[in-house]
Order: C-alpha cells, then sequence, then structure tokens
C-alpha cells in the first residue's frame, strides 16, 4: 500500500484553476489551510472540461460529467451526445419511432388530451436543450396531438438575461407546427431546480392547473419587463401565453430534461399536489413522462425516453468488491453527485458502502448563508474518522459552486473561505492519524465570477482545470497534468488495488513511479 489509511476524498465543486485575481473568489479568498496544504504536498491540476469529462470539445465542465469521470475512472458520454444523435437520425432509430412518443399518443389522442411539454428554454445542453423542445412539439403536433410548452427560462448556465434570444430561437422554430404552442415561461428556480423554495412551486402549480397567472401576449416583451426590474431568466415568475387555461384531466405530461434531479419539485406537485402541501387531489393524467430518467422517489412513478449515466466497474463498486469500506457524504442540493452520477447510476447500496445526505438549508438564503450544510458535512466526517471504521471517506462540498452560480462574488468569496475553514479540522485530524487527505476540484466556476468582456456576473461553469492535492502518506511530485479520470485509480493504487480494466485513467502515482524509473 502507497498511503496510508483512512483516505479521505474531499471533492470542491466549482474550485477551478485561474491565474488571474480580478473577479476570481478562489484567489480573493482567505484560504490559509489551502495554500499550506498546496505549498506543502504533492500537488497537480487535472483536465476537468472537454472530452476529459465527456464533453463535446471545449465545453465547460458540470457536476453530471465530472462525478460520472470521477467514479468511473474514465469519461463517460454525456447523456446529450447519445440523446441527440436519435434526435438527429431520421430512420427507424430516430426519435420520431420511439415506441414511448407512439405510447403518448396512442393515450392522448382517443382522450382529446393535451401532451405538456415542459424543459429548459436553453442551447446549453447541461439542464436541457430547446432544440429537443422543438422537435417534439413538431412531432406531436404532426401526429395531431395538442402541444403546449412550458419554457423554463435558463440563465445559470447562459447568459443570466439572455433568454429572449433563447425564446424566440424557439418560436421560430415551432412556427410551422399547427397544434404546437407556448404556454408559459417561468424561471428554472420556480420548481425545476434542485431544491426550489416551496413557494415558488405552489405558485407555479397554481399557474400551471389553475391558469392562476398574469397573461401576456407576446412573452419575448415580457422577460424584457422582467430583465428591466432587475430579474434575471431564472427568477422569472410565472406568465401565461395565448389560450392556454390550464392542465386538464387526460392531459399527458413529458419533462424534457437531461438532468435526472432537475424538475422533480414540479412534477411531483403535478401528479401529487397533496403530497407537495398543496390541498387539491391529483389529477387523472393520460401520462407522465421524463426524457432522462428521474432519481427518486419519481425515477419509478415516471416513465422515461431515455436512461441517464449508467457504467459498471466505479470506484464504489471496485472497493466493495475488496471488501473495503467506504463512506460518501453530500448534501441534499447535490446528492444525485454521489448517489447517482458517481454510482453509475447504481440503485442499492454496494456492500460495505454507506450514504450520509444532509439537508441543504433553503437555496434562496445561499448568498447569505454560504456555509449551507458545510458545517454538518464536516461533522459526520469527523465523527468517521473517530470511529475508524471507513478505507475511504468521500465528502462533496459543493459550496463554491452552489454560490457561485448566484453571480455574487463577495457571498462566493465566503463560501470558499468556510470550506477551508473546515478542511482545517479535517486535515488535523487526518494527520492526527497518520491518513491521506485529497483535495480534488470537480469543475471550474468559482474562479471566474465575472464576464471578462462586459465585467457583468458570470454565473456559468468554466472549462478551467482543476486542483489535485495530496496530503499525507507518499510524498514527492506528482505528474505536471492528467484528468478528472485519474483520480479513481491513483485512490485503487493507494489502497494497493488495481484498477479494473474498465478504468482508462491513469493512477496518478504509477505515473510519478515511471517518471522516477525512467
Amino acid at each position: 500500500m502507497t498511503g496510508v489509511r483512512p483516505i479521505v476524498l474531499a471533492l470542491l465543486d466549482g474550485w477551478g484553476v485561474r491565474a488571474e485575481r480580478e473577479g476570481n473568489a478562489i484567489a480573493l479568498a482567505r484560504t490559509p489551510i489551502y495554500d499550506r496544504l498546496a505549498a506543502t504536498s504533492p500537488r497537480t491540476v487535472l483536465d476537468a472540461s472537454g472530452q476529459a469529462a465527456g464533453l463535446a470539445p471545449g465545453k465547460p465542465g458540470h457536476a453530471q460529467a465530472a462525478y460520472a469521470t470521477l467514479g468511473a475512472g474514465r469519461p463517460v458520454e454525456s447523456p446529450l451526445t447519445g440523446i441527440n444523435r436519435v434526435f438527429a437520425d431520421h430512420g427507424p432509430g430516430g426519435i420520431a419511432s420511439h415506441p414511448m412518443l407512439k405510447q403518448i399518443v396512442s393515450r392522448v389522442r382517443p382522450l382529446g388530451g393535451a401532451v405538456h411539454l415542459i424543459g429548459a428554454m436553453t442551447p446549453s445542453g447541461i439542464a436541457g436543450h430547446q432544440n429537443h423542445l422543438a422537435v417534439l412539439a413538431a412531432l406531436l403536433s404532426h401526429e395531431g396531438v395538442k402541444v403546449w410548452v412550458h419554457g423554463v427560462m435558463d440563465g445559470i448556465d447562459t447568459d443570466p438575461q439572455g433568454g429572449i434570444e433563447h425564446l424566440s430561437e424557439f418560436l421560430d422554430d415551432i412556427s410551422g407546427a399547427e397544434h404546437a404552442e407556448l404556454a408559459s415561461v417561468f424561471g428554472r428556480s420556480h420548481g425545476f431546480d434542485e431544491l426550489p423554495d416551496p413557494a415558488a412551486t405552489a405558485k407555479l402549480w397554481r399557474a400551471l392547473v389553475e391558469a392562476d397567472a398574469p397573461y401576456t401576449e407576446y412573452p419575448t416583451a415580457y422577460l424584457d419587463e422582467c430583465y428591466r426590474k432587475g430579474l434575471n431568466d431564472d427568477k422569472v415568475p410565472p406568465a401565461l401565453v395565448s389560450s392556454f387555461r390550464g392542465i386538464r384531466p387526460d392531459d399527458a405530461l413529458l419533462l424534457v430534461n437531461l438532468q435526472p434531479d432537475h424538475g422533480q419539485a414540479l412534477l411531483g406537485a403535478l401528479m401529487d399536489p397533496v403530497a407537495a402541501g398543496l390541498s387539491q387531489k391529483p389529477m387523472p393524467l393520460s401520462g407522465v413522462y421524463s426524457l432522462v430518467r428521474l432519481t427518486p422517489p419519481l425515477g419509478a412513478r415516471v416513465e422515461p425516453l431515455f436512461e441517464g449515466i449508467g457504467f459498471r466497474a466505479s470506484l464504489a463498486e471496485s472497493l466493495s468488491r475488496a471488501g473495503l469500506k467506504q463512506l460518501a457524504l453530500t448534501e441534499s442540493v447535490t446528492e444525485a453527485n454521489l448517489w447517482t452520477f458517481a454510482r453509475g447510476g447504481a440503485t442499492s447500496l454496494f456492500p460495505g458502502e454507506n450514504v450520509l445526505v444532509t439537508d441543504t438549508p433553503p437555496l434562496a438564503q445561499s448568498e447569505k448563508r454560504p456555509e449551507l450544510a458545510a458545517a454538518a458535512l464536516a461533522s459526520e466526517l469527523l465523527a468517521a474518522l473517530k470511529a475508524r471504521e471507513h478505507d475511504l471517506i468521500v465528502a462533496n462540498f459543493c459550496n463554491a459552486a452552489i454560490v457561485g452560480r448566484s453571480g455574487n462574488l463577495r457571498a462566493t468569496i465566503g463560501a470558499v473561505e468556510t470550506i477551508d475553514k473546515y478542511l482545517g479540522k479535517i486535515a488535523a485530524q487526518i494527520d492526527k492519524r497518520g491518513g491521506t487527505l485529497i483535495l480534488c476540484g470537480t469543475y471550474g466556476k468559482a474562479e471566474r465570477m465575472s464576464d471578462p468582456e462586459t465585467g457583468a456576473p458570470f454565473r456559468r461553469t468554466t472549462a478551467s482545470p482543476v486542483p489535485f492535492i495530496m496530503a499525507g502518506g507518499a510524498q514527492g511530485a506528482l505528474p505536471a497534468g492528467g484528468t478528472l479520470a485519474d483520480v479513481a485509480p491513483t485512490i485503487l493504487d493507494l489502497l494497493g488495488l488495481a484498477a479494473p480494466g474498465e478504468m482508462t485513467g491513469m493512477s496518478l502515482m504509477a505515473e510519478r513511479a515511471d517518471r522516477v524509473s525512467a
């Protein structure tokens, strides 16, 4: 064994590497613990975007791609890539021939119902893609089915107020679809993001079911009015368009998602308003579908057109097969990172594995409470270290990414400093036990908080490399560069285990040994 147990892998979302200090929350924050570990421990930087993370060349990294790559020890094809192939195929393997699409038509058309497409009005390909909405609307319209499109405005993975352009392009794309109309527009914070405000979700439910919301004849003008009030796309209040009068019995819902944890609050409320805290009884619907399979609890109740991330021989599975014990710690806003993406979509725990999820405070307060659930995560981690029961502990600290997407530089600096404070406590305990602490960024965000061209707040993720620091255990220089795919083979190497053949990443320890022997 090259390293010393226990190994703690602290995964730092949004912690990218960028030399310039301007608008760089990582560089501007006071991080004495991180700085000390970086100065005294083996370290390198890893590629976390584009093809290295299973994405198209040049595409910025994001959570789903990062954690799938980390868990698989190899780049995992993004669901977007496979779905785009099907949408571009005009033959028997294309989306027009998809059996689930045919099922939707067969259920709705005899009853005179409509299909409601709910999806992100964005070209980002992270939360969704507006091209999927347009193609599905046209196909269903061609079958003589009434289609209502509910446009979820982005503003996080796109320019904060770029939605007018995206919506205009979409309306042009469906202009020839006789039976398809835009029904509503609203920001993604209303029931579409991971942890929306229940009050905002209830407000959106009333808009979509009871048509209880303002109407607008010109949706792009409505967005412009919201912008002039200082609202970004993700915060746009619900507004109804055209002659839409609400979701009706016998209608069908199709969530046009790319992330398995997006849209859950809204879809759950539409399926079962009582469970969502609304007094109304559930409405009999012809069917409820999603483009990509959702995570539990809705994953078993909503019929998907496509499966999500899926692979075998993950890091978690490899450790389990070796009889080792492992613990994964995360918080509810990013639960899918370690439970779904990094584990290859596995739906149950592996032997010797445990996953603990702490509750994230309301995200509406994140700029005032940038610590999120870091204190609870750190407490659980320290307790696990004292118990000495695990060979590997993985902790996901999401603060820099979650607060960073607000565009608030000061709050994001506070989030980074919060992480550093808890890293100090964790590092001290690991040092006492002679263990190994690995700090690894997952994708870039907080290192670029302002738009280089306009100076406006920058909310998107980036293509920056991320840090990899290994404190304790083996010493010496690490190779200059690598990718996220190298992390799992490195951990297995530290534990004295061979990486499974499916992992194409290289142990950074093995690369160092090769360099030394050469």
